[in-house]
């Protein structure tokens, strides 16, 4: 009975060895894309089969990781290729790894890889031709398309324009008319594309 027990225990941890060194094989995680606020991972699994879910794990300094995705794994039997895309709200350094988790109920992490964030947007708005008479002329700048939403408040903080602006990437100038609501005095641009905020001021003669 003794050899018996002894050969059993041998076998498990054998079985057990194997699979461990034997799991989905994720390569190629990277970073597909990148432009600046919005980024893309990419990731390649060499035996699909073998992978339920993955976790996009995501951390600002390398140790403390939080998920920010959960994949369900395909039907493919084969290699395999999956994307995930991320919006980065900060230009703060930004580290990602891949926990897959195999059906096997194993887990296995991936590489780290680091995204520098950059300026979301570093121009601010400039009047052209301030002060101002019956139109309004300014210039921005975004590094990628938004929408935006500008507001006119005066010095009470009354709102007196609201206006969306759909901006292409680069350098975009636009004309307002100034209705019978603007009359002269300072007034305040605040221009938002849902990440960031600038103001500007004019004067109205």
């Amino acid at each position: 009975m003794k050899k018996i027990f002894t050969l059993t225990l041998i076998i498990f941890f054998t079985a057990k060895s194997i699979h461990a060194q034997a799991p989905a094989l994720v390569y190629n995680f990277s970073i597909n894309s990148n432009t600046n606020s919005a980024i893309q991972l990419a990731w390649t699994v060499a035996n699909n089969v073998v992978a339920n879910s993955f976790e996009v794990e995501r951390s600002q300094d390398g140790k403390n990781f939080n998920t920010v995705a959960f994949i369900m794994a395909t039907e493919k039997t084969s290699s395999e290729n999956y994307t995930y895309a991320d919006t980065l709200r900060s230009v703060d350094k930004v580290m990602y790894r891949l926990k897959l988790n195999s059906k096997s109920h194993r887990s296995y992490y991936s590489k780290i890889i680091t995204v520098q964030g950059k300026q979301l947007n570093n121009n601010t708005i400039r009047i052209i031709g301030n002060p101002v008479k019956d139109q309004l002329t300014l210039s921005f700048s975004n590094t990628i398309k938004y929408l935006n939403d500008l507001k006119i408040y005066n010095l009470t903080g009354n709102i007196v324009l609201v206006h969306k602006i759909n901006s292409a990437e680069g350098v975009t100038v636009i004309n307002i008319p100034l209705n019978a609501n603007f009359i002269p005095g300072m007034y305040i641009i605040e221009m938002n594309n849902g990440i960031t905020t600038q103001t500007a001021r004019f004067i109205k003669e």
